[in-house]
């Protein structure tokens, strides 16, 4: 079945007020750049599109961030296909979160929404590897070729039902500002992207940029009192400050290669935001753009990400290609929005986030489409790579966990045998639906 690309950035902390979901329909046609040596020309293109009222959506792969840093590198296999896009639409809409949530409710239908989700969840490595990869780490952070390392890997499933009721589940259960569900064009090995990012990449509104760190990690508790004190323990642990601000100062170096002189700030240090599984701690850093900047420009002064790279950003993206086994694609990229310049400025607003949390979906083939997701921990010198594949693994667990599972009361979980799925979903199902209600007894205590 073809699906008509379309694309919902969704912050759920939207309101009537403040509608700032964005639904995006009506696909008119995409650029896509492969070589970063032509990144001006596609973006003169997509910015004509702009002027003539089209509407971009942004999606940035990893790995082209890779080529952007090190043109050398643009050749190598893991990198060859890896691209900046830049989706046109004709239409969009600004949404609320209740106007999203019937949405969504109207994609999904009725039929649909119990019986979607993954299983048969297989890691790309195991944990030899893994602790092979953090020893690796720790000597090149003795040898001083590097500090922090954001070490990464994939995660394969098979997913069941609709994109958009997994989506709605997966949502559910981590409501984000920086969610995102796309269909995109038909032809790739990928034809649905669902996000549940909570970190902000970059956002540019009215000449000041704004990102938003995130690094520093501990697990939710069932216990209120528990709770409360694991959130005070991960804002005092040294540890995971030290780590925060490392790639604190090394934003603020990236922001301060297009940003007015002296207008680089962080006007908040040390965060700790509830989510439905983790906390994890955030930092602001805030910068004036200089007005001859162009977007192109700031993808070259910032993109990927520090905080899915490690520090120093060069040499530990040449590390973690030697490291990782398998290439992230859009996972730690980006995806968001972007608009049309002001007067007098090159660069239009956009706000970008850091694509973590992020599930992609290809073609359906016999009911079932192959589902990818990535996950990954900071290394330092005195990271236990148990406790580092454990973080993983916890973060990993919204989507995890996410097995087919009926959601109606009174569902019928042993009927699910009868439906036409591989038996491995099906014995499944009544495990994620006992999963589905820890995850919700949890957010009693995410506020």
């Amino acid at each position: 079945m073809v699906h008509a690309p379309f694309a919902l950035l969704d912050d759920c902390g939207a309101t009537p007020e403040r509608p700032s979901s964005r639904l995006y329909r009506g696909f008119v046609r995409e650029h896509r750049c492969t070589d970063p040596a032509t990144l001006d020309t596609v973006m003169a293109a997509a910015e004509s599109d702009m002027a003539a009222g089209l509407h971009a959506v942004v999606l940035a792969d990893y790995e082209w961030g890779v080529k952007l840093q090190r043109p050398s590198q643009a050749d190598t296999d893991r990198n060859q296909g890896a691209s900046l896009r830049l989706l046109m639409f004709s239409e969009l809409a600004f949404l609320s979160r209740a106007q999203a949530d019937q949405w969504l409710a109207d994609a999904v239908g009725a039929e649909s929404a119990g019986h979607a989700g993954v299983a048969s969840w297989r890691e790309s490595l195991g944990g030899a590897e893994f602790e092979r990869a953090i020893g690796a780490i720790h000597q090149a952070i003795r040898e001083g070729q590097t500090y922090q390392v954001n070490f990464t890997y994939r995660m394969f499933g098979q997913a069941v039902g609709t994109p958009a009721a997994i989506y709605q589940r997966l949502r559910s259960r981590q409501p984000v500002s920086y969610g995102a569900f796309l269909a995109l064009p038909a032809g790739g090995d990928i034809e649905f992207v669902l996000s549940c990012s909570p970190e902000l990449f970059l956002r540019h509104a009215a000449g000041v940029l704004t990102a938003c760190p995130m690094k520093g990690t501990a697990p939710r508790c069932s216990n209120a009192d528990e709770d409360r004190e694991m959130a005070r323990w991960l804002a005092r642990d040294v540890k995971n400050r030290a780590e925060n601000l490392m790639i604190v100062d090394l934003l603020r170096n990236d922001m301060g290669r297009i940003a007015v002189p002296g207008t680089v700030r962080v006007p908040a240090l040390f965060s700790v935001e509830s989510h439905a599984s983790v906390f994890q701690m955030t930092s602001t850093v805030q910068a004036a753009l200089r007005s001859e900047i162009s977007f192109a420009d700031v993808l070259r002064a910032t993109f990927p990400c520090g905080s899915i790279t490690g520090a120093p950003k060069l040499q530990t993206m040449k590390l973690i290609s030697e490291l990782e086994s398998t290439p992230r694609g859009l996972y730690t990229g980006s995806i968001g929005w972007l608009d049309r310049p002001h007067e007098g400025r090159h660069c239009g607003d956009f706000c970008l986030s850091v694509a973590i949390r992020t599930m992609t979906l290809g073609p359906e083939a016999n009911g079932l489409r192959a589902a990818s997701l990535g996950v990954g921990a900071g290394i330092v010198l005195d990271s236990e790579a148990d406790a580092e594949l454990a973080e993983c693994r916890l973060k990993a667990r919204f989507a995890a966990a996410l097995s087919p599972c009926l959601e109606s009361s009174g569902a019928n979980v042993a009927g699910l045998a009868d439906r036409s799925w591989p038996a491995e979903l099906a014995q499944e199902c009544k495990a994620s639906c006992a999963e589905d209600e820890t995850f919700r007894q949890a957010r009693m205590f995410s506020g």
